[in-house]
């Protein structure tokens, strides 16, 4: 009986529509993102190369003036500061000239590094953040960040000036701007498109995908209007029989698409611009109190590795409930269309109520996985394990109220017979 479910699902004409559309995605993403990430580093360069001209040419000036014989001595003193300073300003531009066109992102670790140590504090005045506060355990998980990054010999992306974490909370629109110059990258490479994936709401595409197919594939068992499902309850196959059968198929497809979609923006990725390191560092969130303030939180930094395997088995447990709530709706609606829509509309709005015992709410799998999700929330209640428990649950309870009422039908059905 499940071999007939599986060549239902496959037979359908939208799954080729599905198909096209995550391929499409996959290809818009990874082809904006390395264009991104090409753009920045050519700016990157060229802003180097004209610092590099702009203090040769400071340089060049005091050493014009210093060769004149009728200068006063605290004049030859400040010649003397300013060619001093403007040549290790161009020294510096020179290594990152150089480490940047031949992608030498050790050397670029360590220059930035040494930007952060506490003595450097004109290097934010330099980088234009003096304008805003940044929080120092930001400045301690960037420093960190290119300590992993140089030990693990990691290649990374512009800018390396600040990482960027959830203990900086801009206040207004210009400062978001400034902390995203200095912090924002394009990273590109298999790892980081998998983590996009879980992090950009595509988590949504997969929930559609759930709704349209399996709310019409389980509204067929009730409107019979399907040659497959007509004949196997004219077969006599029992009411429980089949939907056991359709949950176990519906439960194994969901996983396949769950593991499916991610691949293909991987193999897509892969093809554009190559694969990346697993072991990326990425900044976790640990909650260290009972109540909510950025001093309640610590932070971990993991390999990406960590949170895309945290990641994944929240995706294919969301996926299998929002499957198993699809097939309840499809239950006691008949008809096909009125079950999407009113699936669509309940799990929409049941989203938006954010709350940790709300299974709905854990479709940014992403954020529940790094624990970022408490900061957008402001509040410490989410946590993988939790919400692993509570889809886990979820998913328990549905599966046992859909056999129960398959076996309500069927003792009904035997009775009236």
């Amino acid at each position: 009986m499940c071999n007939l479910f599986f060549k239902y699902f496959i037979k359908q004409k939208k799954n080729i529509l599905f198909l096209i559309i995550i391929i499409s995605f996959g290809l818009i993403m990874s082809s904006i993102s390395k264009i991104e990430n090409k753009k920045t580093n050519d700016e990157y360069i060229s802003s180097k190369e004209e610092s590099l001209k702009y203090h040769e040419s400071i340089v060049k000036e005091a050493e014009e003036k210093l060769s004149q014989n009728n200068l006063t001595k605290e004049e030859i003193e400040d010649l003397n500061r300013i060619k001093e300073d403007f040549s290790k300003l161009l020294e510096d531009d020179r290594v990152k000239y150089e480490a940047s066109k031949n992608s030498n992102w050790k050397a670029l670790y360590e220059i930035h590094m040494e930007f952060l140590k506490p003595e450097k504090t004109n290097s934010f005045i330099a980088m234009g953040l003096d304008t805003i506060d940044i929080h120092p355990l930001t400045i301690e998980i960037t420093y960190e960040t290119l300590k992993y990054l140089k030990g693990n010999n990691i290649p990374s992306a512009h800018p390396l000036n600040l990482q960027r974490t959830e203990f900086d909370q801009p206040r207004t629109s210009e400062e978001e701007k400034i902390l995203n110059l200095s912090s924002k990258k394009t990273l590109v490479g298999t790892s980081h498109r998998l983590w996009d994936f879980f992090t950009n709401n595509l988590v949504l595409i997969y929930t559609f995908i759930i709704v349209v197919t399996f709310g019409i594939l389980f509204s067929k068992l009730e409107e019979s209007q399907n040659k497959t499902i007509r004949f196997l309850r004219t077969s006599g196959a029992s009411k429980f029989r089949i939907v056991s059968s359709g949950l176990f198929t519906g439960g194994i497809l969901t996983i396949i698409l769950g593991l499916l979609i991610p691949a293909i923006f991987f193999g897509i990725e892969f093809l554009i611009s190559g694969s990346s390191s697993f072991k990326y560092p990425i900044t976790t969130y640990i909650v260290k109190s009972d109540y909510f303030s950025l001093m309640s939180f610590g932070y971990k930094i993991v390999p990406i590795s960590d949170v895309l395997t945290k990641s994944l088995i929240l995706f294919l447990l969301y996926g299998l409930f929002i499957f198993l709530v699809t097939s309840t709706i499809s239950t006691f609606v008949k008809s096909s269309v009125k079950c999407v829509i009113l699936s669509f509309g309940l799990i929409a709005t049941l989203q938006m109520f954010n709350k940790w015992y709300n299974p709905f709410s854990y479709w940014r799998v992403g954020k529940i996985a790094d624990g970022s999700i408490n900061f957008l929330f402001k509040t410490i209640t989410y946590s993988f394990d939790k919400s692993c428990k509570i889809l886990a649950i979820g998913i328990c309870i549905l599966t046992i109220l859909l056999i129960c009422i398959a076996f309500i039908q069927d003792r009904r059905r035997n009775g009236y017979a």
